[in-house]
């Protein structure tokens, strides 16, 4: 074809309905980038003053980079989009597949993250590195370091595409990551220094710096195989693999809302989205390993248990309420079509909440160990969470407009975040922070408990009455949601 990609890509994007969107959120991003990118260039000075009086800088900065190239890896594969392009409709015309999949993994190369490593070493690089290096031995040098950004962009790509396709694998990767990175803290293998060594050796000899081109050839030709396999149109639309049944129909005697119930549990463990906000909710329970320390046998301060306890007893009820009902968005008008009642919905979605709060707040007790005073102080904010918080999630979803897409995964997925969910913060977490801070202050800690403990229950025993007005507010929504969950 006459015409490259990079035309049809402008074209594509010039016609776009969602232009002018596009553009709001393109503003944003090179709003972050420039400013991330003065950031790194004054942490790359200050690194500089840290380094220039060291006998030995170049060395020292070479055992760093271990550390920073393995945290952007796992920053990429969490952050990092993966090349796309609508490439079905030239499977049908006599293009190569090899130069589609070529076009996407250079177009992959214009990333941010491959920019901001050259600004953050860019004055070490200028004031120290240039003049101690002699000028073959510097720029073999930096021509490794310069690879290795790509090195890593390609690995990144490459273990995203596979952990894409499991989440057993993105579970798995983050694992090795978290265990490399204790067996380096804990010294049981020195990988730092083993991982700056290599660039000694480049350092020492020169010519090493040969193998990194290699490993960007051998990375960037692993990543045109995987994506030219799956360019087939039978490979798009065949499942890689049979969802999971699960068999939830005890839920349904659990009363009226039981039906969808079983519906909001089904939709959570066989989609990839809901699934990993679950998932890492979890993950919220460790949280209070890094608040929960003490110096010296210190006694924690009681509001730092509350904000803790406040995290872990309620961080389901934050993470999934705050998209409710969106979740249910791309079958929303199919939904309120059925045999199903919004006062169903409601219930279903509270017992949820409310359950996992329970479930949450017993697993947190095994901070007990560190503070006693976790056992009442967690057991009030989890009557608050249940009882107070999860009638502000409900009132927040009545403004949902962005239907969830499902099968998206959740880890730094803006995709459906609206002003709601970045507003969702405020009354949800520090609203109540807030409360206790001035109740301990007018009344003290006790006081502050009780005030606490007694709204979170008057909101449990008034749940039915809540159930009710809320229902009330979502049916004369519905139309309006409906439209606003199209409209996505």
């Amino acid at each position: 074809m006459k015409r490259n990609f990079f035309y049809f890509a402008w074209r594509e994007f010039l016609r776009s309905a969602s232009k002018n969107k596009n553009m709001a959120t393109k503003g944003v991003l090179i709003f972050f980038a420039i400013y991330f990118s003065l950031v790194a260039f004054f942490m790359g000075f200050q690194l500089t003053e840290n380094l220039k009086d060291l006998e030995n800088p170049v060395q020292v900065f070479n055992g760093m980079l271990l550390i920073y190239f393995g945290y952007e890896l796992v920053l990429r594969i969490m952050i990092q989009n993966l090349p796309t392009f609508g490439f079905q409709p030239f499977l049908l015309l006599p293009v190569k597949r090899l130069r589609i999949a070529r076009y996407m993994l250079n177009k992959s190369l214009l990333h941010f993250f491959n920019v901001l490593p050259l600004i953050l070493g860019l004055p070490f690089v200028i004031r120290i590195a240039a003049p101690t290096l002699a000028p073959p031995v510097f720029w073999a040098w930096l021509a490794a370091l310069f690879c290795m950004i790509f090195i890593n962009h390609f690995l990144a790509l490459y273990i995203k595409w596979r952990t894409n396709e499991s989440d057993v694998l993105f579970y798995s990767f983050l694992g090795l990551a978290a265990g490399l990175t204790a067996i380096d803290y804990f010294n049981i293998v020195d990988l730092t220094g083993g991982f700056g060594k290599i660039f000694d050796f480049v350092v020492a000899y020169p010519y090493a710096a040969l193998i990194f081109p290699v490993a960007i050839v051998a990375l960037y030709f692993l990543n045109q195989s995987y994506i030219n396999s799956r360019f087939y149109l039978d490979e798009l639309s065949k499942k890689k693999k049979q969802g999971s049944t699960h068999d939830f129909s005890w839920l349904n005697n659990v009363g009226d809302y039981g039906k969808m119930l079983s519906l909001e549990v089904k939709m959570i463990m066989r989609n990839k989205r809901p699934k990993n906000t679950a998932m890492m909710s979890v993950l919220f329970l460790f949280y209070g390993l890094l608040i929960y320390k003490t110096n010296g046998g210190e006694e924690i301060p009681e509001f730092i248990l509350v904000l803790g306890g406040m995290f872990m007893t309620g961080v389901f009820s934050m993470m999934y309420g705050q998209f409710f009902p969106a979740w249910h968005g791309k079958y929303y008008p199919l939904l309120m079509a059925q045999n199903v009642r919004m006062k169903q919905v409601i219930q279903s979605a509270f017992f949820l909440m409310a359950v996992t709060n329970v479930v949450f707040y017993l697993l947190s007790l095994g901070y007990m160990y560190i503070s006693p005073k976790v056992l009442y102080i967690h057991l009030v904010v989890m009557l608050y969470n249940v009882g107070v918080n999860s009638w502000v999630i409900f009132a927040l979803g009545l403004n949902s407009k962005k239907a969830i897409e499902l099968n998206q995964r959740a880890a730094f997925n803006y995709q459906g975040v609206g002003a709601t969910q970045w507003l969702m913060a405020f009354p949800v977490v520090f609203g109540p922070v807030a409360l206790y801070g001035l109740l301990s202050w007018l009344f003290g800690n006790i006081a502050a408990y009780i005030v606490f403990g007694s709204l979170g229950f008057i909101g449990i025993i008034l749940h039915p009455r809540l159930i009710d007005y809320f229902t009330g507010q979502y049916l004369k929504r519905k139309h309006k949601m409906i439209y606003n969950y199209k409209s996505t």
